[in-house]
């Protein structure tokens, strides 16, 4: 910056030094909060695009037990939500919303034998919710949130059995109903423009198709990246009395190592050929994951940056499958449980301590399966480990929270190989996680862009 434009800028300070110590300036009103940084309070509209998965846990009821944790389906998602919020304190806001959504989360199961046959398809379609949200600015530009509340889905069930030139087909619909709650991050980007990351949990109640045994429990793992307009409204800017501080200016290229936590749902598509039969079944499995993760950044301008990063994960994501009957009984199991990424990242600044990025690479996964069975007093049990390799995509928004210290929030889509774990069985996983992230840079004592502009 010129020293012309220094001079001028000290000169508007002392100016407004002045006349704030003069009885006119003492009986002005306080100043808006927007003059400190946008101001949140008000009315909005939006779209988000995403994608995630939806798992089926399904029992029987009485007869024969039959329990799977669960049927799997996976896919994208779109859709509109509108709502307000109310700055309540400088860094605290609260607010309501409504979402309609398409979800394309498509599953099939089928099982041919020489004579027969049966398939079966699972989709979800439309969706609402309506939601309130309450969260903390990390700072005058981006927001950390919760979300819940009341969620509904309509799911399509469709099926065919062929039998000795006989053919049976059933369809039907059904809407269930539950709750969701979820965190996200929000930044402004530019006018009342926002961008937000937003991950969901929905639990909905159990359904008993009319006349079967089986009760089916759905729940889905959604995350959603959507652009927002703010009309503002309600005439009630926050306010706040203390002098207006300077955006943080932080300096993103350096080394950097931190811990995260989260959850996740992994989709298996499981196929099997023994003789002249076959199967093909998407089996799924949700659960907690923990992971440590490094990396490096460089923030080549002002508003950009390019990075590598890597992370070890323990993940607790497990499906399973079991058949009791006529005092016989086998159950099968397959558990995601140790994984590793090695991923580029590039990255766009709305504000100098907010980031949004997409990061990509390679990926592995270790994947655990166990079968047991017994039958008239004879037992048996296999268990074998497989190393699966692959690549992962997906967004995060990463913001500062004080000196080096940063929080993340980012959604990970992981596919890997088809693999035959034993002889006649093949299956493909896929990954569906979200990481909410902790992180320290170290730096390596160059200033970034931002900062030596200024």
């Amino acid at each position: 910056m010129s020293s012309n434009s220094s001079r001028l800028r000290q000169g508007l300070f002392l100016l407004g030094s002045l006349i704030l110590t003069t009885p006119v300036g003492a009986q002005t009103t306080p100043i808006p909060a927007k003059a400190y940084g946008p101001v949140w309070t008000g009315f909005y509209v939006g779209a988000a695009f995403g994608g995630g998965a939806l798992v089926n846990k399904v029992n029987t009821s009485g007869g024969a037990s039959l329990g799977l944790d669960g049927l799997g389906s996976s896919g994208v998602l779109g859709s509109i939500y509108g709502g307000v919020d109310y700055q309540i304190l400088p860094k605290a806001i609260i607010g309501v919303l409504a979402e309609a959504s398409w979800s394309g989360f498509q599953s099939s199961a089928s099982a041919q034998l020489p004579g027969a046959g049966v398939t079966a398809n699972t989709s979800a379609g439309l969706g609402w919710s309506l939601l309130g949200r309450a969260g903390l600015l990390a700072n005058p530009s981006t927001l950390l949130y919760l979300v819940g509340g009341y969620t509904g889905q309509n799911i399509s069930t469709s099926g065919t059995a062929v039998a000795g030139g006989a053919v049976a087909s059933f369809s039907r619909n059904d809407t269930v109903h539950g709750w969701t709650i979820g965190p996200g991050f929000e930044t402004m980007l530019t006018g009342g423009w926002s961008a937000k990351l937003e991950y969901r949990y929905s639990q909905f109640g159990t359904t008993t198709p009319s006349g079967t045994a089986l009760n089916v429990t759905p729940s889905t793992q959604a995350v959603r990246a959507g652009l927002t307009y703010r009309f503002g409204g309600l005439s009630a800017a926050a306010t706040d009395d203390s002098p207006p501080s300077r955006p943080i200016a932080h300096n993103w290229t350096g080394f950097y190592g931190g811990v995260a936590g989260g959850g996740g749902v992994a989709v298996n598509n499981v196929s099997t050929a023994f003789g002249g039969a076959s199967t093909s079944i998407t089996g799924a499995g949700q659960g907690l994951l923990g992971s440590v993760f490094a990396g490096a950044d460089y923030q080549f301008a002002p508003q950009a940056l390019v990075g590598v990063m890597g992370d070890f994960t323990w993940a607790g994501m497990q499906s399973t499958a079991s058949l009791t009957a006529g005092g016989a009984n086998a159950s099968i199991a397959a558990q995601a449980n140790r994984a590793w990424s090695v991923m580029a990242r590039v990255g766009y600044l709305p504000t100098p301590a907010t980031l949004l990025y997409a990061a990509g690479g390679y990926a592995g996964q270790n994947i655990t399966s166990t079968a047991t069975a017994f039958a008239g007093g004879a037992s048996a049990f296999a268990s074998q480990d497989n190393t699966f390799h692959g690549w992962t995509v997906g967004p995060g928004v990463e913001t500062v929270v004080t000196g080096g210290w940063t929080t993340r929030l980012e959604y990970r889509y992981s596919q890997f190989q088809q693999q035959q774990i034993l002889s006649g069985i093949g299956i493909q996983p896929e990954t569906h996680t979200i990481r909410a992230g902790l992180a320290y840079k170290f730096g390596v004592g160059a200033p970034s862009p931002s900062i030596a502009s200024e």
